[in-house]
């Protein structure tokens, strides 16, 4: 952050607001109760806002940062829900009861319910399907914020708070099921828009979702210990790529069109490299941290072969758009202004990327699933790791053919590039109905509150005075006919009462 923001007159600006998110996310791990967490979520939320809107004079880093708090406070909705659903059900909300608590049993609608009441916290924060939407535009906001929240912290946040309540989710084999197959369908998702996008940083923000779509898959087929594993895995070589893909964008004068790079190898050899080590972590290949994650997850499905087959699916996909960022940005001859004079970033970017590369590559090896205890020695090979190293290969082949080499992309798939015209769903017809809703309760308050309620009740008052004022006329004639009337009126009604007995 020093290196890259360092010509920036806001970066003072920029750590109080890390420093802000860095002390809300540390409140959610340390929370004891669903309630502090939730506070700290919201905290979460709020300085998520404010960095990707840090840069709040470009339009769209304005609008990244209002869609990624409207989206998130869809989740918080249901979440919120939950933990009051959890609260009526167990009578607490502390993760050390829980667990017996749910053990003494609860069943049927009201816990499927809560269940994915919870789930929803989940989809917003760790930006799931379908509210995956606002994470990729979150990348307009400084390279270290996506290197640090939109990849190895607030972006898992669900996932670690799925494992916390996994014995209230346990408890619902359809609110695992749904868990289970949104996560394994996500995995595959925004591998296949990803193949299609030229910004470097979307490209690794769509990565990212598939990624945790990993971890979420893994939580609903009941394997904590091999999602806590590729969480801290994948912090590694995804905070590589951003940070590398940062020091890219610096090198190259705030460029991002990795059509308008090439040739970056030779101009930033060091970058090149380590983009290289987070590429083979994030795709699986041995001997890397990736590989020994992933691996993880992908036993976890071998009993579910639909899962099996889309996750793996997803690693064909990853490997192919990875190698397809890597030939086009730092392969061929430079294409633009800025790649023709890159440069390497200075020793305070480049440290953290080398001990970052070191973690990439050794991580795996620490005995996180001992630690955990969620892992067991496997004494026999397990088909999914070799169909899974070999697919994972294959998607290396087509990326080379078409890309290796080229000036423009030979693909051209309008339903990839249009991210399957989700938000162009959203837009038609959820904003659309939002702002019909909204027309509709503007006429009910412009005819009903303010006509009939407001504007009514100030006409019956003056009506009520306009008649009280004919009792005060001034005129004693006036006066001495109502006296009559009402003496003639109180004794007809004295005589009537009195024949009535």
């Amino acid at each position: 952050s020093i290196g890259y923001l360092s010509k920036d007159p806001s970066r003072s600006r920029f750590f109080g607001e890390l420093s802000l998110f860095v002390f809300s996310m540390l409140g959610i791990v340390f929370a004891d109760n669903l309630l502090t967490m939730f506070i700290f979520w919201e905290l979460v939320g709020l300085s998520s806002y404010l960095l990707i809107g840090f840069w709040f004079d470009r339009p769209a880093a304005g609008a990244a940062a209002n869609k990624a708090f409207l989206v998130n406070r869809i989740g918080d909705f249901g979440f919120i829900l939950g933990i009051l659903g959890t609260w009526s059900l167990f009578g607490t909300i502390g993760f050390a009861d829980l667990p017996s608590r749910a053990a003494a049993g609860a069943a049927g609608w009201a816990v499927t319910a809560v269940g994915l009441g919870l789930f929803c916290g989940c989809l917003g924060k760790s930006a799931q399907f379908p509210l995956h939407v606002w994470l990729p535009d979150s990348m307009e906001g400084p390279t270290p914020v996506s290197s640090l929240l939109h990849a190895a912290t607030m972006v898992v946040a669900g996932v670690y708070m799925l494992i916390r309540v996994l014995p209230v989710l346990e408890l619902s084999h359809l609110t695992m099921t749904t868990i289970a197959w949104v996560g394994g369908l996500m995995t595959l998702l925004p591998a296949l828009i990803a193949c299609q996008q030229n910004d470097i940083k979307r490209i690794l923000a769509y990565s990212t979702l598939s990624e945790i779509a990993y971890m979420v898959m893994a939580v609903g087929l009941g394997v904590t210990g091999p999602a806590m594993y590729h969480l801290m895995t994948h912090a590694f070589f995804k905070c590589l790529l951003f940070l590398a893909s940062g020091s890219v964008i610096h090198g190259c004068h705030e460029e991002q069109d990795i059509w308008k790079m090439g040739g970056l190898s030779k101009r930033m050899p060091f970058t090149y490299r380590v983009t290289l080590i987070g590429t083979i972590a994030l795709c699986g290949i041995p001997p890397v941290s990736g590989f020994w994650s992933k691996d993880e997850i992908f036993t976890a499905t071998g009993s579910h072969p639909g899962l099996a087959a889309v996750s793996m699916l997803a690693g064909f996909f990853t490997s192919f758009f990875m190698l397809r960022m890597i030939l086009v940005a730092f392969g061929g001859s430079a294409r633009g202004e800025g790649a023709k004079h890159a440069h390497e970033g200075p020793p305070v970017m480049v440290v953290p990327m080398l001990i970052l590369a070191v973690l990439s590559v050794f991580s795996g090896l620490f005995p996180v699933l001992a630690f955990l205890g969620g892992g067991q020695e496997s004494h026999h090979a397990s088909w999914t790791l070799w169909v899974s190293l070999v697919v994972a290969l294959a998607g290396f082949v087509p990326a080379y053919y078409w890309y290796a080499g080229v000036n423009q992309d030979p693909l051209s798939i309008p339903l990839l590039r249009g991210k399957f015209y989700i938000d162009e769903f959203y837009q038609r017809f959820l904003v659309a109905g939002q702002d019909g809703l909204a027309r509709l309760a503007d006429a009910f308050e412009g005819w009903v509150v303010r006509g009939f309620i407001v504007r009514g009740s100030g006409v019956m008052a003056r009506a009520a005075g306009q008649g009280m004022r004919l009792v005060q006329c001034g005129q004693v004639q006036v006066y001495a006919a109502v006296f009559i009337v009402g003496a003639l009126l109180l004794v007809g009604w004295l005589i009537r009462a009195g024949a009535w007995k």
